[in-house]
């Protein structure tokens, strides 16, 4: 029987239309001229990958090694293309100094990352929110009901009962083997938030997954993911299945903050979430950043205060427990 072995037609249709589009911008940048400006200066690049092949450990040297052996010292500054993003490599102060004064509301946006996208998807976040209305709308929320003086003061108690419990614990499980105290100081402050954010603590396998998901985000977030120096008719074929692994922990995110919010409703369907006795005579439940957000939006608050937002102010304030430990 004869064997027949073809490459798949996609893969060449890829190939073929990522060849074309590197030509046509060659042949243009040549055409176009710099029209009277001086171009940056930039190393040669390959195709696809444009410089990543010149990127070696630590960054910070290999970036500096090539600002200084094709920028110059007095050029300042070196284009650069990871992939398809191009990236712009400062090492003048004094451009460092006009980029974060001069031009500060044009270079305040974040990258437009694949990545960052799928992770937050219907479920933004104020660290990758592009710089507008949504972003300072988020910012203002997270100031002024989850990380203000006024809200610390407010969870005192729940933070020095919680000490407490856990020093307890700590001298319990010593006594009869090692225990890990990064661990349950991790515990700890999660509990914490979560009863400032909604009211009561979470179970110990319940702060195990929240960990992973918060730091599985986190960790795709800030690292360089293939995905996001790719073209785009390439990130549509989902090289590794990273697109499917990050939209996955984007849905957890999502999952996670409506769970809050949706759980909350349940409990406190009859409450004012403002401390005190309602019409029946049942204490309602201490003030809580879910309860205060959840009350502005029953009430018709001109602010946008939909589930997206009060879930993100959420997320927001649990994200604490990662970067603090």
């Amino acid at each position: 029987m004869e064997m027949m072995t073809s490459t798949p037609p996609l893969l060449i249709t890829s190939l073929l239309l990522l060849l074309l589009t590197w030509l046509l911008s060659r042949v243009l940048k040549n055409a176009g001229g710099n029209h009277g400006h001086r171009s940056i200066p930039s190393p040669p690049a390959f195709p696809i990958i444009g410089h990543l092949h010149l990127l070696k450990k630590p960054l910070h040297l290999s970036l500096a090694a090539l600002a200084k052996r094709y920028g110059g010292d007095a050029a300042g500054v070196l284009l650069l293309r990871f992939g398809a993003k191009p990236v712009l490599l400062v090492t003048s102060p004094s451009i460092a100094d006009e980029c974060f004064t001069v031009h500060d509301v044009a270079l305040a946006n974040r990258p437009g990352l694949a990545s960052r996208r799928l992770l937050t998807d219907d479920c933004p976040s104020i660290s990758t929110s592009n710089y507008g209305e949504l972003w300072r709308h988020l910012r203002r929320l997270a100031t002024v009901h989850a990380l203000s003086a006024h809200r610390l003061a407010a969870t005192a108690s729940a933070r020095d009962a919680g000490a407490r419990a856990m020093a307890a614990k700590l001298y319990r499980a010593g006594e009869a083997s090692t225990v890990s105290v990064k661990a349950m100081a991790y515990e700890f402050v999660a509990n914490v938030i979560m009863a400032m954010v909604a009211g009561e603590g979470m179970a110990e396998d319940e702060v195990v997954g929240f960990k992973e998901m918060t730091e599985a985000g986190i960790a795709a977030a800030g690292a360089a993911n293939r995905l996001d120096f790719l073209p785009e008719v390439m990130r549509m074929m989902d090289f590794g299945r990273m697109a499917k692994r990050l939209a996955e922990v984007g849905k957890a995110r999502q999952q996670f903050g409506q769970s809050l919010v949706d759980d909350y409703r349940r409990r406190h369907a009859h409450g004012g979430g403002r401390g005190g006795s309602d019409e029946e005579g049942t204490k309602t439940p201490a003030r809580t950043v879910l309860g205060d957000l959840l009350r502005q939006q029953r009430e018709g608050s001109p602010e946008q205060l939909d589930d997206v937002v009060i879930r993100t102010v959420c997320l927001v304030s649990h994200t604490v427990t990662v970067t603090s430990l």
